[in-house]
């Protein structure tokens, strides 16, 4: 058996301090409010466990190739397998909910959250391969001892963690669109918002609750980049779902007059919502349709018209 180039004890404290920070840079973008995802504890501790798997590959990936173990390697192979796998169980587990939910998030949203939830695993994996890096290369070549190691080891991780939180920042509605109030009528059994032809209301007490707790808002896209965003199906919903999960629905399932839709104004290029909150709160209303994230298929779309104003 080859003898390794690394001294145990070296590797040992190496691979601590790297592990520990492959852990907690993953912490610098787990989000921990159950306005965000994940919000389940099972959630947390599998992000955690996979962390910890994550940043022991990273860490042993540079004494392995100081040794020139290059089999050892194969193992980020496996690990980029098993982000996958586990990014497309979640998938399942989130459309096998959302079947049941009375505002969904729609395929989209859910292909959002699955892909960013792959993207969040290699956080640990890279974060302590740098780490990794920075404390046995200068312990070798400038004799340096533990406390200036673990120093650099922190610092080229927690640069490491700062570069993938900045990269998954995702733009929200607010940033390419204004978001008003817009005002609710009805032509007979006609649903309009701002004039806009929404949907026929038979029953006389469904139009009531429209418009004694119904609300309305008009999403006004800055460009034409912005409107083919905004007129997106999957943006559309994810922004219906942004507001059922904030303010809830005042409906029951059986209740199909009673919608929670999207309509385009396509006279003015805005999008026009009307929907019964539970929570009647005009200003947060606006503030959680402007913090939708804005999801990856749905940027591209009107791309001929980059740039052009409406």
């Amino acid at each position: 058996m080859k003898e390794s180039l690394i001294a145990d004890e070296l590797f040992r404290r190496a691979f601590i301090v790297a592990l520990l920070i492959g852990i907690f840079t993953r912490g610098l973008v787990l989000r921990i409010t159950d306005k965000q995802y994940p919000s389940r504890p099972q959630d947390y501790l599998e992000q955690i466990i996979i962390s910890g798997l994550a940043a022991a590959l990273g860490a042993i990936a540079f004494p392995a190739l100081i040794d020139k173990e290059f089999s050892a390697l194969t193992f980020f192979a496996v690990a980029i397998q098993q982000f996958q796998g586990l990014s497309q169980e979640e998938q399942i587990s989130i459309e096998n909910i959302d079947e049941g939910e009375v505002v969904p998030k729609g395929a989209g949203y859910i292909e959002e959250i699955s892909s960013t939830y792959e993207s969040r695993s290699y956080i640990s994996l890279f974060s302590s391969l740098v780490a990794s890096v920075l404390y046995i290369y200068p312990a070798r070549a400038y004799k340096l001892g533990f406390l200036p190691c673990t120093i650099l080891a922190i610092i080229g991780g927690a640069i490491v963690g700062f570069i993938f939180k900045w990269y998954l920042k995702r733009r929200s509605i607010g940033d390419i669109a204004d978001v008003v109030e817009a005002k609710i009528n009805f032509d007979g059994p006609i649903l309009k918002v701002n004039d806009v032809y929404i949907n026929n209301i038979g029953l006389e007490d469904s139009r009531d609750r429209y418009l004694n707790q119904g609300i309305a808002i008009e999403v006004v896209p800055k460009d034409m980049k912005a409107y083919g965003i905004i007129s997106d199906l999957g943006q559309r919903q994810a922004i219906l779902h942004n507001l059922f999960i904030h303010f809830g629905i005042n409906k029951d399932v059986d209740e199909k007059d009673l919608l929670a839709t999207t309509k385009l104004d396509l006279d003015k290029n805005t999008l026009l919502i009307p929907y019964l909150p539970l929570v009647k709160d005009m200003d947060e209303i606006m503030k959680v349709v402007k913090s939708t994230p804005i999801l990856e298929v749905s940027k591209g779309k009107q791309s001929a018209y980059s740039g052009e104003k409406l």
